[in-house]
């Protein structure tokens, strides 16, 4: 596993650590590639054996693909012996982070990460690193001054591709193992991702003696720019230098070559105004990359020679000669089609090459796609004209046709119109058509031919026997369409009649075709549905009563499923009438089971409807369950039940009475609203006497009648103090002094609030002067004894 360096380069970006993996058994390929001015560059590839198989470095200003490719500035060194420094081998090892801004011409695919200028001694490890994102995850291709890389380039080069580890973009990586001088370039990953491409090239230089790789002949357009590029490799590199015709071509010394002019690409904003500053020993510095720019290249400088030379700084010298070759685009004559023909006869479409080189290539287009083989086309080609030859021609051959012509340098189209007359004919013949009620209708009538028919639609008025247009009689909803499509919006009776389609284009002979549209009435009903309610054991009945045309069908279902009429309480009966069918179930009496959804389904030939009735039926509720007392006091209770398990429980009656009463008569009732959100219901019984015994039952009531009540539940009230005071309280003096003798009877029964346990007597000296009150004070005056003596026959009647 090999790891790399990572340099921030701030451009609206953030600075992180990736690691790049080291991936074996991956091979080269090379691919030579066009400017964008040969129409076929992306599709032409060659896979070679060798790396110096030369790329085209001929870029015409047409060429798009540069506008996306980043190219790195090269990391500057200091002045050695001629071998970087350890520490500028490690800054070299750099990865760049970058936010793109979003480029229109390269889609929604942008480059997030790529490497940067390398530098290396032979038999160090080079791993160079691209990331990038889009709508679809994008494949990757990786080239070496022009040419692409493959697995069959070399052994050493290994090709690896994956997803980011954050889950963002795919990662495309290049590893190079035991470096040579000859792996030095210019490296470029060139991103794609449908139509859409962006691509970053930054220089991998090997330290070694200066090469130059070959470069076939170089085409270019007669007119257009040229950008040429040096293949060179080895480092380090003092000079490089180009030559035209044994001179050479340095826009500061030969002032007469004002066309060329020596441009170096970089990533500085304000490179323009930034002058190359040179040192001592002159290596290459910011954007030096030896591209040569030719303003305009003539049709006169076919087969000139451009000459590249480079020198290093120990006198070493290499240099190569590249040839130009100027090529005319082709130009073309306007097409040739026949006029006033007619559908049968031969037609011949001819292109005519009247200027460009060759070789040249034909094809041919209609209506803006290959010309489809069902037409039977014949096309027959030279090498200055193609033409098409139709026979027999008929309408459809009619349409846009366009002849293309390409080289190596540019294409050109021409287009022409190629259209017949002919009469219509049908393609979709009207017929008698039955239409629905209240739906969407739609008649077809369509012909063909040339000029494009126009179709009109009529209708007979009955009334006055005379045909009128049918967008005059149909006051809106009515539609006719261009291709003779009748469309009623909502259908109604009134759209019933005989119709005509009359179609013509001034060729030939029009068609009229009469036809009679007839409205039919699916099956509806004028509701969706009914509920009723009744009382079990009464009698009722279920009314069904569907609309539309004969024959109409009707089934029954219960709860989805088929009702049962052989039982002798239902009986079911049918009557037809004007517009429809009554449908009707008699209950004689209702039963439990008897409730539901009914579903009345009712057919005819043009449509299905359903009626549905829900039947409730009421019956006596259940008995509550569960009666219990929570707590008492001396004068209350609270008790609560649990609901009851059926339905239809709309309150509930509770009667209470003490012991006393053996029967129910006498008991008190109330009635206690159901409680619908309660688990259980409850209720507080107040006002009761205390020390008292109780019973208590609950019933469930509804609009049909009370359940049966519950078993009773037993409670005794708490005792509390007598709630009055004894009776008939007497004082008498008794025969011995100091003795009187207290009498009184027992308070009312239904006051002792419990069984009585006994009296408390408190005897106090009267003052006296103070007959109104009785009061306690200290005197000598003793009472010795007293005597109580209760009145115990008043006592056992009470």
């Amino acid at each position: 596993m090999r790891f790399s360096l990572i340099r921030l380069f701030k451009v609206r970006g953030t600075a992180i650590t990736v690691n790049v993996h080291k991936k074996e058994d991956h091979t080269h390929i090379l691919r030579q590639y066009q400017s964008d001015a040969t129409p076929w560059s992306r599709a032409r590839r060659i896979s070679v054996d060798t790396p110096d198989y030369p790329g085209n470095y001929g870029i015409s200003r047409h060429e798009n693909i540069e506008k996306n490719i980043h190219i790195s500035k090269p990391t500057k060194h200091r002045k050695t012996d001629g071998r970087p420094h350890r520490s500028q081998r490690f800054e070299n090892y750099q990865v760049q982070f970058v936010r793109h801004k979003r480029d229109l011409a390269s889609g929604n695919i942008i480059i997030t990460q790529h490497f940067s200028e390398k530098v290396v001694t032979p038999g160090e490890e080079i791993s160079l690193q691209c990331t990038a994102t889009a709508d679809r995850p994008p494949r990757f291709i990786w080239e070496r001054d022009g040419v692409v890389i493959s697995s069959n380039t070399d052994q050493r080069y290994t090709l690896g591709q994956m997803m980011s580890p954050s889950g963002v973009g795919v990662v495309s990586q290049l590893n190079i193992t035991r470096s040579r001088v000859e792996d030095g370039g210019l490296y470029t990953c060139l991103a794609f991702e449908g139509e859409s491409s962006t691509g970053h090239s930054a220089r991998i230089d090997v330290f070694g003696p200066p090469y130059i790789r070959t470069l076939p002949p170089i085409k270019v357009q007669s007119g257009e720019s040229l950008k040429l590029r040096c293949p060179y490799y080895g480092y380090p590199i003092s000079k490089l230098e180009w030559e035209h015709k044994g001179k050479k071509i340095v826009s500061s010394t030969l002032p007469q070559h004002s066309r060329f002019k020596r441009t170096y690409a970089t990533t500085s904003n304000n490179s323009k105004n930034t002058k190359r500053k040179r040192r001592k020993r002159q290596l290459f510095e910011s954007g030096a990359d030896g591209v040569l720019n030719i303003a305009k290249v003539l049709k006169e400088e076919n087969g000139d020679t451009y000459t590249c030379i480079l020198y290093s700084p120990s006198g070493e010298m290499a240099r190569r000669s590249f040839e130009i070759q100027v090529v005319e685009a082709p130009e073309l004559d306007e097409l040739r089609v026949g006029t006033g023909l007619k559908e049968g006869q031969i037609v011949q479409i001819t292109c005519n090459i009247v200027g460009g080189d060759p070789p040249i290539y034909f094809s041919w287009l209609k209506d803006g796609k290959k010309l489809p083989p069902a037409l039977k086309i014949t096309e027959r080609s030279s090498e200055l004209f193609s033409v098409l030859i139709i026979k027999p021609v008929s309408l459809e051959h009619c349409g846009k046709y366009t002849c293309i012509a390409m080289n190596h340098v540019g294409k050109v189209n021409q287009t022409a119109d190629l259209y017949i007359n002919v009469a219509p004919k049908w393609i979709e013949e009207p017929l008698n058509t039955s239409l629905l009620l209240g739906q969407r209708g739609v008649v077809y009538c369509n012909a063909n031919g040339y000029p494009t028919p126009q179709i009109h639609w009529m209708k007979r008025d009955a009334t006055l026997g005379i045909w009128r247009p049918v967008l005059d009689l149909a006051g809106g909803g009515v539609m006719s369409y261009p291709n003779g499509t009748l469309i009623i919006e909502v259908v109604s009776l009134s759209d019933e009649g005989m119709y005509a389609c009359n179609v013509e284009n001034g060729v030939g002979n029009a068609l009229n075709k009469n036809l009679w549209i007839s409205v039919n009435k699916p099956v509806h009903f004028e509701a969706v549905g009914a509920n009723l309610t009744t009382k079990m054991g009464l009698p009722v009945t279920l009314t069904c009563r569907p609309l539309g045309d004969h024959p109409i069908r009707v089934k029954w279902s219960l709860d989805g499923k088929p009702i049962d009429f052989t039982s002798s309480r239902l009986t079911i009966s049918e009557t037809m009438t004007h517009n429809g069918l009554n449908s009707v179930i008699n209950i004689n009496y209702v039963e439990s089971r008897d409730g539901g959804t009914y579903e009345c389904r009712a057919s005819n030939p043009f449509g299905v409807a359903a009626y549905n009735i829900h039947l409730d039926i009421l019956e006596p509720p259940t008995p509550p369950l569960d009666l219990q007392v929570d707590s008492v006091t001396s004068n209350s209770v609270k008790l609560s039940w649990r609901d009851t398990i059926s339905t239809h429980v709309q309150y509930y009656t509770m009667q209470y009475t003490t012991n006393d009463f053996m029967i129910w008569d006498g008991a008190k009732s109330i009635n206690i609203t159901r409680q619908e959100n309660d688990v259980r219901q409850n209720i507080e019984l107040r006002d009761l006497q205390p020390a008292s015994d109780y019973r208590v039952r609950i019933a469930s009531g509804n609009q049909v009648d009370l359940s049966p009540f519950t078993q009773p539940v037993h409670f005794s009230t708490q005792q509390e103090a007598p709630s009055s005071t004894p009776l008939g309280v007497q004082v008498q003096q008794s025969d011995n002094p100091g003795e009187l003798v207290v009498s009184w009877l027992p308070p009312p029964r239904e006051s002792h609030n419990g069984q009585l346990q006994g009296y408390h007597v408190k005897a106090v000296p009267r003052i006296s002067g103070d007959p109104g009150k009785m009061k306690t004070r200290k005197t000598n005056t003793k009472l010795k004894s007293l005597k109580i003596q209760k009145k115990l026959e008043k006592l056992n009647r009470s």
